[in-house]
């Protein structure tokens, strides 16, 4: 029997005694040496008449026993059973309630729709093509905007000086188009 196992029966031991460790009622640890019953001991069935234990025996069940543990000496007084009792229990997951289950199927399904419709807004839908007038023509080169984009009259000087620039540094290369 190792530290551990010993620390553990004697935790399992308490729960099933809910006897605390702080102020024992039938289980003593004894710092260094290991564990004491404190409880009174009774026998509940009868004897049968080929099983009367001797005096002397009697006497040793009467007292309570030290479980000697010298070989663990260096062990700290306090065991893992006084430390994290709870942590021997199995924890159960609460079971989800139907309004939780419900509430998780609907972020489930909220999610895929967020997913879903700018896929089906980009395929279903055709975007509208834009028309175009012509405000100038300069070296063969169309200069058109957007009907709905204001006047640039004050711009076509620079816009043509723009396409002469870009002609002459492009010459051997094609002009833009349309």
């Amino acid at each position: 029997v190792d530290d551990s196992s010993l620390t553990q029966a004697i935790s399992t031991l308490r729960k099933m005694l809910k006897d605390s460790t702080k102020s024992p009622e039938f289980v003593k640890t004894v710092p260094k040496r290991g564990y004491q019953l404190i409880c009174s001991v009774e026998r509940l069935s009868p004897l049968s008449s080929d099983s009367i234990p001797d005096i002397e025996d009697q006497e040793e069940e009467n007292e309570a026993p030290v479980v000697d543990l010298e070989q663990f000496a260096e062990a700290t007084t306090e065991t893992q059973a006084d430390i994290a009792p709870e942590a021997a229990a199995p924890v159960e997951k609460p079971k989800p309630t139907p309004a939780q289950r419900n509430a998780n199927w609907l972020f489930r399904i909220l999610v895929v729709v967020a997913l879903l419709l700018p896929v089906c807004v980009l395929m279903l839908t055709k975007p509208a093509e834009s028309q175009f007038r012509q405000i100038g023509e300069y070296h063969n080169v169309p200069v058109m905007t957007p009907i709905n984009h204001p006047q640039l009259n004050n711009w076509l000087p620079s816009i043509e000086q723009c396409i002469q620039r870009y002609v002459e540094h492009h010459a051997a290369e094609s002009s833009p188009v349309e």
